[in-house]
């Protein structure tokens, strides 16, 4: 009969297999017909290929041989050719995953069905490790595989036989643990040795990175004998015998100190070789029925492909070692014949004739059957380019995969099911992990890090410029020069290398070009290998926290963060057609820039705004006397740049215990709105508090040059409506960062960029549900009143959980100062603003809410200019509930609630 188009296109495919397995090919146009098997006992081919669409693992079980009768064996029906016969044969439906075959003293036949289209060897699915081929041979008849005609057909014989087993105890005692447990900690530390390193420079001032510990280089060790001694409390530590604590490079030597866990009096056997000790604890270990005297019981598949055992035993020469493992003691005699026509289309069955018994036990089911593995793998799929973070954890916790393996199983308990239900094998994480990687390769060809990146930014680039996310996947070549105008740099040392992916829709585009006051960060966490990079920035209008372009780096430095502003508002300007405009410079735009007060990120930032004015002849807005274009990196940043408060904090806070009380005062009172009653004093005395308060004064003043003034507005240009204005905190980053953690951290660069891909179209949806429908992401608005609340709750939990620390972490300062008068400069080369309160007390040294109202803080409800205090009790509107002081007095509230009650 003739083929069809998908038939014809169905035996091709099958030819391509068999082709790869080195089979005969045959013509694909010739005309077939599907035959029933000689023996009685064969199903339906077709109507088992329409039945079963599904493996019907793990429900299989083998049915019965059926043994050849007297009449059948006297009509030669058992026989598979002239020389063989078998006593027995068992029918396998299509799709059966026999993995352990009836073997017996004589020879039984497995017969097969197998399905063209998709076809798998049989065998593939045993977890006995064939091997040791005895050859095959081609255009074999075998006789009980029948074509139309009647006649045996034509196949393809492998012969091979099992390969058995490969061997080498236990007890749960507690004396059993801890000999076992020294006996482990001694064999890994005499086999890791010391791992100090002769060649390395140890001088005080060098960073060392952790070693390999698994490296076997000569270099890493310097071979002295380890040593057990003990300290003058008496407890017992092991070093080496190099090792020196009052000589630096000696300290460096191995010194292992916390032994409590171990048998203290085997371990200095074992270390000192006193052969009598170590006999009589093994003896006696030997004795209760463990130790390394005791015979080795394991086993493992061929398959593992393990060449030593796990455990260390004693050798004929005495010494411990790990076993290695050998071939079964009796030969396995179980030999495998196995017949595959050549034309499975007109004969879809397979035969392997199984003769002899095993000689050892079955093995353990370390094997995935192909059909398990398609199974798997059409699972797997199931996630999409959630593939590209998958591991065998992972996917356990996705509820898509779940649920269809669940769908498979015909899961009805009440736990979610594991890998391992769906085959022992895969309860093997390292296994299931290869198996995962080896389809993500096959689903992402050019990886799921920078290649992969640059692959999908290619296809990005084809869509639809609403459409578009990745708009930049490219590296550049970094170098020492350090420039205010890096494109005027001239020779230089290339050094690294920057690579850099820019992900930003068109919404994105246009909230990044209309913010007016933005917060910079970089997180760490989330993709393996790369720093992940935010603008963000608070949409009035929707009253909510958006990100304006989110960009994965991996370099900090300052040439590398000017590559990546120009690259982001390039394709912002682009998207929008409009131009990056910056208040100080346009009279419009961005107005403020607050950021952790990185070095790189900042003078980055700078040396972008240089690139802008570079050819403009304008001057600056905030100051008319100076020209745009004459501006460096710093000057730029003193009109626009402000510095966390929190990160500023937490700086300091990390020096207590370094520095006195009074100096970490001091530096606090330095972020401020308002003039500072005396700066010059306040830096006198940081300056004098230690070595570590000088160091920190240098790096604020000349090394990190623009954070003293992000800090303090009367030595910035920015106007003083623009500061308030400006956030004080980098938290709506760290909030951003946090919400996207939340859906993984250690991700591949592919995968960090799919899951911000929906996490910001997400974003761009809800703000587009807003302005349709009014329909908010949650119940309340976030307005200035419901966050100052929720800032002043936290700060009131925060003091009553530690109040010392509430008390303490913000500047108390009396307020008898002389007159202010005008700073000095702090920073070479750059004029300061000064101003004069004209010999009046000022109304507040503090720019921050939440230190008025910490409790205890004494902050002057000034009214007048008199210093004259009052205790006269204020005025209180009895509608509004707001207090009019009528002299000047101290506030005796310490939270917001309090002050308007």
């Amino acid at each position: 009969m003739s083929l069809t188009c998908s038939q014809l296109e169905a035996l091709e495919k099958v030819q391509q297999i068999l082709d790869s397995a080195g089979l005969s090919p045959i013509s694909v146009t010739s005309s077939v017909v599907s035959l029933p098997s000689s023996h009685q006992n064969t199903p339906d081919v077709d109507s088992t290929l329409d039945t079963i669409s599904t493996p019907p693992y793990p429900r299989y079980q083998s049915p019965a041989p059926y043994y050849f009768t007297t009449e059948e064996i006297s009509q030669r029906a058992n026989y598979v050719n002239r020389a063989t016969k078998v006593s027995a044969i068992v029918d396998h439906p299509v799709h059966a995953i026999l993995e352990y075959p009836i073997t017996a003293p004589g020879s039984i036949a497995h017969c097969f069905v197998v399905d063209p289209i998709s076809f798998v060897q049989p065998q593939s699915a045993f977890q006995y490790s064939l091997g040791g081929g005895h050859g095959g041979r081609e255009n074999a008849v075998c006789l009980l595989l029948r074509d139309d005609a009647g006649k045996g057909v034509r196949c393809r014989q492998l012969k091979s036989s099992c390969n058995g087993l490969k061997a080498g105890y236990s007890d749960d005692s507690a004396e059993a643990e801890v000999f076992n447990k020294t006996l482990a900690f001694f064999c890994a530390v005499s086999e890791q040795g010391c791992g100090f390193d002769a060649n390395l420079d140890l001088s005080p001032e060098i960073v060392l990175d952790s070693f390999d510990l698994h490296s076997e280089s000569e270099s890493r060790g310097c071979g002295a004998p380890l040593m057990l001694s003990v300290n003058n409390l008496g407890r017992p530590y092991i070093h080496c015998k190099n090792f020196n604590a009052s000589v630096y490079r000696a300290r460096t030597h191995l010194v292992l100190r916390n032994l409590d866990e171990f048998n203290t009096d085997y371990l200095r056997a074992l270390i000192e070789n006193d052969l009598k000790a170590i006999s009589f604890h093994e003896t006696r270990a030997k004795n209760d029925g463990y130790g390394p005297l005791m015979p080795c019981t394991f086993v493992a598949s061929p398959a593992e492909q393990k060449q030593c055992c796990p455990y260390w035993h004693r050798n004929h020469e005495g010494k411990l070692a790990r076993g290695t493992l050998h071939s079964w003691p009796v030969p396995c005699k179980a030999k495998f014949d196995i017949y595959t026509p050549y034309n499975l289309t007109a004969c879809p069955q397979v035969l392997v004739i199984c003769t002899n018994n095993h000689s050892h036990p079955p093995p353990a089911p370390v094997k995935t059957p192909e059909a398990i593995k398609a199974i798997f793998y059409e699972l797997l799929l199931t996630l999409s380019w959630k593939l590209a973070d998958a591991t065998p954890r992972r996917i356990l916790l996705d509820s898509a995969f779940i649920q269809a393996l669940q769908a498979h199983l015909s899961w009805k308990e009440t736990r979610n099911p594991t890998l391992s239900d769906l085959h022992p094998s895969l309860g093997n994480s390292d296994h299931a992990r290869r198996l995962i990687n080896t389809l993500r390769f096959n689903e992402f060809p050019s990886g799921t890090g920078f290649a992969g990146a640059i692959h999908l930014a290619t296809k990005h680039d084809l869509l639809p410029i609403d459409e578009r996310y990745i708009r930049c996947a490219e590296s550049h070549q970094l170098s020492t020069k350090s420039a205010s105008n890096p494109p005027a740099a001239t020779t230089s040392t290339l050094i690294s290398s920057l690579r850099l992916v820019i992900c930003m829709t068109k919404q994105m585009s246009w909230r990044l070009m209309q913010a007016k006051r933005l917060s910079i960060d970089t997180s760490f966490k989330r993709v393996h290998g790369w720093q992940e990079f935010e603008f963000e920035s608070w949409d009035v209008a929707h009253m909510k926290s958006v990100i304006g372009a989110r960009a994965f780096t991996t370099s900090q430095s300052a040439q590398a963060h000017f590559i990546l502003f120009q690259q982001i508002f390039e394709i912002a300007s682009a998207d929008t057609g409009c131009a990056v405009q910056f208040q100080y410079m346009h009279g419009e735009g961005i107005q403020t820039i607050i950021a952790d007060g990185h070095k790189g990120q900042g003078l980055g930032l700078g040396m972008y705004c240089v690139y802008l004015c570079k050819d403009s002849i304008q001057a600056c807005r905030y100051d008319t006397t100076a020209l745009l274009r004459d501006l460096d990196p710093y000057d730029h940043l003193r009109r626009f740049y402000r510095l966390c408060l929190a990160h500023y904090k937490r700086n300091i806070r990390s020096l207590r215990g370094q520095i006195p009380k009074d100096v970490e005062i001091a530096m606090l009172t330095i972020t401020s709105a308002e003039p500072h009653p005396d700066l010059q004093g306040t830096l006198k005395k940081i300056k004098k508090g230690g070595k570590k308060a000088a160091a920190w004064l240098k790096d604020k003043i000349e090394g990190t040059k623009f954070v003293l003034l992000a800090l303090y507005q009367p030595n910035s240009l920015i106007p003083l409506e623009i500061w308030k204005a400006s956030p004080t905190t980098t938290n709506g980053n760290e909030q951003a960062h946090r919400n996207i953690n939340r859906d993984g951290v250690g991700l591949t660069l592919l995968g960090g960029i799919m899951r911000g891909f929906h996490y910001d179209t997400n974003i761009s949806a809800s703000l587009d549900l807003f302005d349709a429908f009014g329909i908010n992401s949650s119940d309340r608005l976030s307005t200035h009143a419901y966050r100052a609340k929720r800032a002043l709750a936290r700060q009131v939990r925060y003091t009553r959980s530690s109040p010392s620390e509430g008390n303490t972490s913000f500047a108390c300062v009396h307020l008898t100062p002389p007159p202010v008068e005008p700073q000095p400069e702090l920073i070479p080369n750059s004029s300061l603003m000064t101003g004069s309160t004209g010999g009046a007390i000022p109304v507040s040294t503090f720019s921050t809410l939440t230190y008025a109202l910490t409790a205890g803080a004494h902050v002057m409800d000034h009214r007048a200019r008199s210093p004259s205090f009052s205790a006269a009790p204020p005025t209180v509107c009895a509608v509004h509930h707001h207090i009019y002081p009528t002299r000047d007095q101290l506030s005796t509230f310490s939270t917001l609630q309090g002050a308007v009650e």
